[in-house]
């Protein structure tokens, strides 16, 4: 949403906004030429090798000559690829991680039992490195929502992590935390707001037991009188049962997927419907732009419109736990894995088969420096946007995200800025290469 009032940079902003659609007209040429150039067929000889029957390496013949087969590239062989070497395995260990974790014998549970013992301090320790784990195979599968995952208004995803649908609701964290304690409580009449593992973050990192409901709040009226133990156990009560029902989404997610189960993975490999499974891929990794680069970036740190504050501290993701940029990296690693396809055909593969190497190698180059910057941060995102709230540094931010090989005090900015250049190519030369859409939302940028 616009602004009320201009903010310091906002005329920076207007000329990075006037400078992309300049670039976008100059594009407008590029797209005219790959059209007529790509090839429908997508199947030319490119530099993917095959190991030979025999088990020599690639060029061992033992006469000094070269025995390397060039692999022709396809289309459905790069979606094989990535549904059985990537996306699969996402699922499977998100459901594996969260059934362990929630377990009547995991960390959380045990957590749970030395509240008011001298093993407490411990054990909360390792409840929370056992979330930290759990959150980064989440975070993983945030690349690729689509098919089971974006069914029925993305309730699955959601009842494993709901941020991006909206902000967490502690009031009703809160409140759910009481009516637990009490008989005929089902989490599953409660909102997604108040579900998956940004609520267990809560329940398990935030130090403040009081309540954050109004005052006129009947629920949580005598909350903050019970005792510390009291408050400490109902609390994680409420995160055991939250962490089975994430635990039970993320089992049907890739139960969903299976052949022996719901078998999405058949249709989406349909050899009639490559151009959808492309299209499907496609929405997943814009999330890079739209969730990464907008929603946990440049919303809270100010940059984007849709906070009209200096900043915007309340839409920070994982403020309790601090894993904000942990959560990033996980997005980023999951992204390049996606356009890269491991030991196998990905995106990057289709790309040099259309003859635009140069744009490939863009891809792993950027999204790898997002990766080694955010691996240098040491300053958690929720205490910088704090500093741009307090400190009225608005004007350092924007520059910070405009020129992100300067160095800058706020790393959160210049990693925004490093995300943008992997999104702008995505909006521009991907779609265009690959022969996809944008999806909606990220026709235009604002930020």
């Amino acid at each position: 949403m616009a602004r009320a009032t201009a903010r310091p940079g906002a005329r920076l902003g207007a000329r990075l906004r006037a400078a992309r659609k300049r670039r976008a007209a100059l594009f407008v040429g590029l797209a005219l030429a790959l059209a007529g150039c790509v090839d429908d067929s997508r199947e030319r000889e490119q530099p993917r090798t095959e190991t030979p029957a025999g088990g020599d390496q690639p060029g061992d013949t033992g006469d000094g000559g070269s025995d390397e087969q060039p692999r022709v590239f396809d289309t459905l062989e790069m979606l094989t690829n990535l549904a059985d070497a990537v996306i699969v395995p996402n699922y499977e260990a998100l459901a594996e991680q969260t059934a362990a974790f929630g377990a009547d014998d995991g960390p959380l549970a045990e957590h749970c039992a030395a509240i008011g013992t001298a093993d407490e301090e411990t054990a909360a320790a390792t409840a929370q490195d056992a979330w930290r784990d759990v959150m980064a195979a989440v975070q993983t599968t945030e690349m690729h929502v689509f098919g089971p995952a974006a069914d029925n208004g993305e309730a699955l995803r959601k009842r494993v992590l709901s941020y991006d649908d909206a902000p967490l609701s502690t009031c009703g964290v809160d409140i759910a935390v009481v009516l637990a304690r009490g008989d005929g409580f089902d989490i599953k009449a409660r909102a997604l707001n108040q579900r998956g593992y940004g609520a267990v973050e809560y329940l398990l990192f935030n130090e403040d037991l009081g309540h954050t409901c109004a005052p006129q709040v009947p629920d949580t009226a005598d909350w903050n009188a019970l005792p510390e133990t009291e408050r400490r156990q109902a609390r994680c009560g409420l995160a055991r049962l939250i962490a089975h029902d994430a635990a039970e989404a993320a089992a049907t997610l890739a139960e969903r997927w299976d052949p022996d189960g719901g078998d999405y993975r058949a249709a989406f490999l349909d050899p009639e419907a490559t151009g959808e499974a492309l299209q499907h891929l496609t929405d997943g990794l814009f999330a890079m732009d739209l969730l990464v680069k907008d929603r946990k970036l440049g919303i809270p740190t100010g940059i984007h419109d849709d906070c009209s504050a200096a900043a915007c501290p309340g839409l920070v993701e994982s403020p309790w736990s601090r894993n904000s940029f942990a959560n990033i990296r996980a997005n980023a690693a999951s992204f390049k894995a996606l356009f890269e396809g491991g030991d196998d055909f990905g995106f990057d593969d289709f790309i040099v088969n259309e003859d635009f190497a140069s744009v490939a190698d863009r891809f792993v180059t950027n999204t790898q420096d997002v990766i080694d910057y955010v691996d240098r941060i040491d300053t958690s995102l929720h205490e910088q946007v704090r500093a741009i709230e307090e400190g009225r540094r608005e004007s350092e931010c924007m520059n910070a995200f405009a020129g992100p090989d300067r160095q800058a005090e706020l790393s959160a900015c210049t990693l925004t800025g490093l995300v943008k250049r992997v999104t702008d190519d995505l909006k521009i030369d991907f779609v265009t290469i690959v022969g996809v859409s944008i999806p909606g939302g990220a026709q235009s940028d604002n930020d």
